[in-house]
């Protein structure tokens, strides 16, 4: 008789996942750790470039009102949010703002979970 077992999927570090925001803006969240502390490291970037990116820490977990431009087209980060993984509760990034399209028009809202981990 086979017996079921539910086993955790850990992440190895460093872990990194992709993420679609919206008007054609990917992030790019890498989770590192770095002095025994787990530190994310999220990259903005759309057809019309790169728009630079955010690092976020048990020491700084957040950052607000971030404006990035690539281009014409304007990202405009409201706040993004960082909690560490740690014992059963898994570790994320969450990220709202608003952003254009790549002709600088059309702001589009957005407001996700951009990472997970555990």
């Amino acid at each position: 008789m086979s017996r079921k077992t539910n086993k955790r999927i850990m992440a190895t570090y460093p872990y990194s996942q992709n993420a679609m925001l919206v008007n054609s803006i990917t992030s790019t969240t890498v989770v590192s750790i770095i002095s025994g502390m787990q530190v994310s490291v999220t990259t903005f970037t759309s057809p019309a470039g790169n728009f630079g990116s955010i690092t976020l820490s048990p020491v700084q977990p957040t950052a607000s009102n971030v404006e990035f431009k690539a281009g014409l087209q304007t990202l405009q980060i409201d706040i993004i949010s960082f909690r560490a993984q740690f014992g059963f509760d898994s570790g994320q990034v969450t990220c709202s703002g608003n952003a254009t399209d790549q002709d600088g028009k059309n702001g589009t809202a957005f407001s996700r979970q951009i990472a997970s981990w555990s």
